[in-house]
């Protein structure tokens, strides 16, 4: 008796297939799948409304070339686009771009082409008058997806007060268009600076840009429109906490703002010295505790902690500069609790976009996941990758 002919695959069970999808997390590979044949394709779309949120890929900027490289399917490289200097991402796959390194800052999509003009001066607004600076973008975010009239661009810039003087750090936002970005300085109340001030991280969280400082305090700034949309002042709060700036045993590298099941996170980023790569991580939440009474009433006051978290608690993190994003890993098939970050400790460098082509030498290698224990570890996906002369690399967000 003959064997009996092989099915095809066009033949598989949709229960199986789905089974596959779920297995699949890379969107770039899911649309592989669907171009296989049609009742694969009939099958994934009527998936496609059902599936968990896409995870970020990794966009990382090799010396030549700039890749999209993708940990889900093995780090393979999906695709190349030229390099410019990348310094945030935005849903949808937005990136925060500067074409001539300390200029040229632009907002592309690079899936649709479509693009934005952002600023290259800054105005400082000091109470008196304004003056204007060239600046260079260091990270930034937005408010609301490009398209909307209402959307409001924060960054974190640097900028040269005088000739001779070093440049400073401070918080700016404009909106999509304009001209020049505008930021507050002394004396302005509510936006000291100093050291331990200089922002280090921006997140859009609750209708408020939230700048996290190096000193472990939170700026929280609240843009106020006109009716027709346009922004007329800023509203700045300084959130102290009481045990801002901790004593960590390690060096610490970088730290983040994530926002994570309706609340704010910060991420510290160790390494056992400035020199070595990426150790650890520990996760604080921001928690506001009320004042001890005196026992003879109640107290009415509250102060705000960084409280440390023991666990994750089934997050997976995803962490950048103005781009942090956290997800539930229940929702995906095979992974655990972790943190994912970049190499992007150029973010310290004043100088190195101001170098020449065969200068500027921005890290790519210590690029990885850091899983909770027993016992914590970190996993480095590129750690022979060469330094880049155009950027750091970046989050695709989906």
């Amino acid at each position: 008796m003959a064997a009996p002919a092989p099915r095809s695959w066009a033949q598989l069970h949709a229960d199986m297939l789905r089974e596959i999808l779920r297995r699949v997390p890379c969107a770039i590979d899911r649309l592989h799948m669907s171009v296989a044949c049609i009742s694969w394709r009939v099958v994934l779309a009527a998936e496609a409304m059902d599936a968990p949120p896409r995870i970020p890929s990794l966009f990382l900027l090799p010396a030549d070339a700039t890749g999209v490289y993708c940990y889900l399917s093995g780090c393979r490289d999906h695709r190349k686009f030229p390099g410019p200097r990348h310094f945030g991402s935005y849903d949808g796959s937005w990136f925060f771009l500067a074409y001539g390194q300390t200029r040229g800052h632009r907002l592309l999509n690079i899936r649709t082409g479509e693009s934005r003009a952002v600023p290259n001066v800054l105005g400082v607004r000091d109470g008196v008058a304004d003056r204007f600076h060239n600046m260079v973008i260091l990270a930034a975010t937005l408010s609301l997806p490009p398209d909307d009239l209402d959307c409001i661009a924060a960054g974190i810039v640097a900028y040269q007060p005088n000739a001779g003087a070093p440049r400073r750090r401070h918080f700016a936002f404009w909106q999509l268009g304009d001209r020049a970005a505008f930021c507050y300085v002394e004396p302005h109340p509510n936006a000291p600076v100093g050291p331990g001030m200089e922002p280090e991280d921006v997140v859009y969280h609750g209708g408020s840009f939230h700048f996290l400082t190096q000193g472990e305090h939170i700026l929280e700034c609240a843009p106020v429109l006109d009716d027709i949309g346009f922004v007329l002042e800023v509203t700045v709060d300084l959130i102290r906490f009481q045990n801002a700036g901790h004593s960590y045993a390690e060096f610490v590298r970088a730290r983040y703002l994530v926002a994570s099941r309706e609340e704010l996170l910060m991420v510290v980023r160790f390494a056992p010295n400035p020199q070595a790569p990426t150790s650890s991580f520990k996760v604080f939440r921001k928690l506001q505790q009320q004042m001890p009474g005196d026992g003879k009433k109640e107290a009415d006051e509250y102060h705000w902690n960084w409280s440390e978290l023991d666990t994750l608690g089934g997050r997976m993190l995803f962490v950048g500069r103005g781009c942090s994003r956290s997800y539930e890993v229940d929702q995906y098939v095979g992974f655990k609790d972790g943190v994912y970050f970049l190499d992007d400790g150029c973010f310290y460098d004043d100088e190195i976009m101001f170098r020449g082509v065969n200068d500027r030498r921005y890290s790519c290698s210590d690029i990885g996941k850091w899983s909770e224990g027993p016992p914590p570890h970190v996993e480095r996906f590129f750690p022979e990758q060469g330094p880049s002369c155009n950027s750091p690399p970046a989050w695709l967000l989906p």
